[in-house]
């Protein structure tokens, strides 16, 4: 399936003439976070689709300086860990006007690199007949790939020039050879995955962590909260459908196991009460589960996801018991719960992706949809429980006279009992 490579044509925002070194939407150059999620200033630049000489037509930007301080970064929505990713995109060595032939006549070096994968080194083709302070043409090589499985959510991609700042000096009749600005160009950058199967075992005490990302900046859970939290609809809630699922809990003994140790049929009613809770590792500012100062993120969950969940109910009702002799009777219940996995993002979307808000979580909760199990089970006794039951009751030995005829009957009132109970003693 395809992944959504935010302006992965490079051509927002539109501009006007050959060239500009404005912002490009969705992308960050070095820091994720300087320059309102954009970066360094002019970080790279960014030719149209006339003058990069691109085959298909399509804009271009051009890595300058080199290291990670420079390069060009972005977080691939919708891709979780597991998933398989292969990145396609173009190159060519620049065709800035103020870059001579040095700087192209053997192709320019850069890096491409993800989460989980390796850094993969690549070199654009040369282009000796550059001529310059004169725009050139482009050596364009189409459809090169990067392959790579990713070790976390929305894995940031990042292409880094490896060129050489600044060896020609600035006396040369070629100046900046290899400036800041004469690094290789990259266009249409586009992506797919194979996602990774759905694993339903899981337990709901061992579920992946809340993330939170405003643009390509990691953020803390609780930033990404507050701002989903701070106007009526500034978020909306996407459920992932193919990861989220109703499943049963693992069944569980409510209450005691009551054992019919004598011979007779023994029928009692008895209570019986259990309850459920909603599993989440939100902090309280979220609302999910609702806390009494609970705003606008429980709405979106439930706009989303068209339910309204009992988040943390409370059954309880009365159980007739039939227990025959030397058997056991108890309950067993399994609560029905509801797996939602997906995610937060800023509604409606900024038109800079790099004011995105997005927070991802997995919340394992009460089922709308499916009723709870209850079972009313009876069976044989264990071992321990058969030993139990024939022991004797608490006892003693009679010291004396314990073989003894009984002495008569005593008919004296008794102030406790009702006229005429027999009490058996011997008097002294």
């Amino acid at each position: 399936m395809s992944v959504a490579v935010v302006n992965g044509d490079f051509t927002q925002p539109a501009f006007t003439g050959d060239y500009t070194d404005n912002v490009v939407y969705g992308w960050s150059v070095g820091s994720t976070a300087d320059n309102d999620g954009n970066g360094i200033v002019g970080g790279v630049g960014r030719f149209s689709s006339t003058a990069s000489g691109h085959p298909g037509g399509k804009p271009a930007v051009t890595l300058r300086k080199s290291g990670d301080t420079s390069g060009f970064k972005q977080r691939l929505r919708g891709v979780r860990p597991g998933a398989k990713v292969t990145v396609t995109f173009d190159d060519s060595p620049t065709v800035r006007l103020d870059c001579g032939p040095r700087s192209t006549e053997q192709g320019q070096s850069y890096t491409l690199q993800a989460p989980g994968g390796a850094v993969s080194s690549y070199r654009t083709e040369p282009d000796p007949d550059k001529q310059f302070l004169k725009l050139g043409s482009g050596v364009w090589r189409t459809g090169l790939t990067y392959s790579f499985t990713s070790t976390e959510y929305e894995p940031l991609l990042t292409f880094t020039s490896t060129l050489p700042d600044n060896v020609i000096p600035a006396a040369d009749a070629d100046p900046g050879t290899y400036d800041v600005v004469c690094g290789p160009m990259i266009a249409n950058v586009t992506a797919v995955q194979v996602q990774p199967p759905l694993d339903k075992t899981i337990p709901a005490n061992k579920l992946p962590s809340s993330l939170a990302f405003r643009g390509n900046d990691k953020r803390t859970v609780i930033d990404g909260v507050n701002a989903c939290n701070a106007d009526a609809t500034p978020c909306k809630f996407t459920p992932l459908d193919d990861y989220s699922f109703a499943s049963y809990a693992p069944a569980r003994v409510a209450d005691e196991g009551y054992i019919n140790c004598t011979r007779e049929t023994q029928t009692r009613e008895r209570p019986l009460q259990f309850s459920s809770r909603t599993v989440s590792d939100l902090p309280p500012e979220a609302g999910l589960p609702p806390v009494p100062a609970s705003k606008n993120m429980t709405k979106q969950f439930t706009t989303g996801t068209g339910t309204s969940p009992s988040w943390n109910p409370t059954t309880g009702r009365m159980i007739k018991e039939i227990v025959q002799p030397n058997e056991v009777a108890w309950i067993e219940t399994q609560a029905a719960r509801q797996r939602t996995e997906g995610w937060f993002t800023s509604s409606p979307t900024p038109v800079n992706a790099n004011q995105d808000w997005r927070v991802y979580t997995v919340l394992d909760y009460p089922s709308p949809h499916l009723s709870d199990r209850v079972y009313q089970r009876t069976g044989p006794l264990a071992p321990a429980e058969l030993q139990r039951c024939r022991s004797h009751r608490p006892n003693a030995v009679t010291p004396n006279g314990a073989d003894a005829p009984a002495t008569g009957a005593d008919r004296e009132s008794n102030p406790v009992g009702p006229p005429g109970t027999l009490h058996i003693y011997n008097k002294p």
